[in-house]
C-alpha cells in the first residue's frame, strides 16, 4: 500500500513546476529525491518505474539550483542553515566540490556571524546541529562536533521530558549525529548508550510518520504541498529500506 502511494506522490511531483515549491518545501522534496537517486544506483532495474538515475539526479539538482537565492540575510537563519547543510548532503551523493565548498562556507558564515573567530550558535535547532555535524565530518572541527553534542544531548532531553513535538524535527539530525560525530568522538560506552536510544526513539518515529501518511491519504488532493513533501521523503527511505 505504501509502495502505491509512493508512486503516486513521484508521477504527481515528476509534473511539478518546482519554481512554484514553497521554499519551506525545498528540504523535503530534496531529500525524497535524494534517497531515490541512491535507490535507483543500486538497483538500476527500478529505472522502469522511476526513470534513469542521471533524469532523477537532475531533478535533484533543478531544487539545489532554487536555493542560492534563499540564502541572502532576509531569510531565518535557521532556513539557512538547513539549505548549508542540504548542499553538503548533495555533496555526499554527487561528489562535486562545488556542493560543498558552497555548503561549507554558508556554514561557517552563520556559525562564525559575531565576527570575533569564534563560534556562536545564532540559535538551537535541527538545522544548526546539521551543519555542526558536517562541519565536523568534512572539516575535521572537532569543535563543532562538541557543540553538536550539546545540541543533541539537549534535544534528547526535551523528548525524555515528555516533548515529543520535537522528535520528527529532530530525529534526522540526531542521526546524523550519531553517524557522522558520535561514532568518532564519543566513548564506547556513551555511543552505545546513544545507539539504544535511537533504537527506542524509532519506534514512535515510525508512529508519527504513519500519522502523517495516514492524514495524507486522507486529505487527498486537498493537502498542503509541505506535507506530501514530507510524506514523499518518509516513503521514499521506507521503500529504499525494504529493498535491502
Amino acid at each position: 500500500m505504501e509502495k502505491g502511494l509512493f508512486h503516486e506522490l513521484y508521477k504527481q511531483l515528476d509534473n511539478f513546476d518546482l519554481r512554484s515549491c514553497p521554499p519551506a518545501c525545498l528540504s523535503g522534496l530534496l531529500h525524497g529525491y535524494l534517497t531515490m537517486y541512491s535507490m535507483v544506483r543500486v538497483y538500476p532495474w527500478l529505472e522502469s518505474d522511476f526513470g534513469s538515475s542521471g533524469a532523477i539526479h537532475e531533478r535533484a539538482k533543478s531544487i539545489v539550483h532554487l536555493y542560492p537565492s534563499q540564502l541572502n540575510k532576509d531569510i531565518p537563519v535557521d532556513t539557512r542553515a538547513g539549505y548549508a547543510a542540504d548542499k553538503m548532503d548533495v555533496y555526499q551523493l554527487y561528489s562535486d566540490l562545488n556542493y560543498l565548498k558552497n555548503g561549507l562556507d554558508a556554514a561557517y558564515r552563520i556559525l562564525s556571524a559575531r565576527g570575533d573567530g569564534k563560534l556562536s550558535l545564532p540559535c538551537r535547532t535541527p538545522n544548526i546541529c546539521r551543519i555542526l555535524c558536517d562541519c565536523y565530518y568534512f572539516a575535521g572541527d572537532e569543535a563543532c562536533g562538541e557543540l553538536a553534542g550539546r545540541l543533541v544531548t539537549e534535544a534528547l532531553g526535551y523528548i525524555r521530558g515528555g516533548d515529543r513535538d520535537v522528535l520528527l524535527s529532530w530525529w534526522d539530525a540526531i542521526c546524523l549525529y550519531g553517524d557522522a560525530v558520535g561514532a568518532m568522538m564519543l566513548p564506547k560506552e556513551d555511543y552505545k548508550r546513544l545507539e539504544e536510544e535511537r533504537a527506542r526513539l524509532r519506534v514512535s518515529v515510525v508512529r508519527e510518520e504513519n500519522e502523517k501518511i495516514e492524514r495524507l491519504r486522507q486529505m487527498g488532493q486537498d493537502a498542503d504541498f509541505s506535507l506530501v513533501a514530507e510524506v514523499f521523503y518518509i516513503l521514499a527511505k521506507r521503500v529504499f529500506d525494504k529493498m535491502e
